[in-house]
């Protein structure tokens, strides 16, 4: 499997992320460190919806390519998510089910976004 540097890059800023946010847990109240975690979880949502959008230009997905561009979508967004939570939960976050649920659900809705925002609106016929 190969993988770019344009992929590795946003994956350690994704580790660090997840260092960031879950570390918060073990300085500061516990209010606190739900806001640095969320914060930092936004951050990684929002690196992916960036690296997603530079592979359908990368690769000139197609208008109307609804199944690579669900599958770029995908690539590019959970792989994000789950280093981000390993890190998090690495240095101390809490690792309760719920909270793992809803934060791969929210994945999962800007996956599907980019890749509607990509395919409908590529300029490649």
């Amino acid at each position: 499997m190969k993988v770019s540097l344009a992929f590795l890059i946003p994956l350690g800023v994704s580790a660090l992320l997840g260092w960031i946010g879950g570390s918060a847990f073990r300085w500061t109240s516990p209010e606190q460190a739900w806001n640095l975690f969320t914060a930092a979880f936004l951050w990684t949502l929002i690196s992916a919806a960036g690296t997603t959008i530079g592979r359908f230009a990368g690769e000139r997905v197609r208008r109307g390519n609804w199944r690579r561009g669900l599958w770029l979508a995908n690539t590019q967004t959970f792989p994000l998510t789950t280093v981000f939570l390993t890190a998090a939960f690495f240095v101390g976050a809490p690792s309760g089910g719920s909270v793992v649920v809803i934060l791969y659900v929210c994945t999962l809705v800007v996956a599907v976004a980019m890749s509607l925002l990509g395919v409908l609106s590529s300029p490649y016929r």
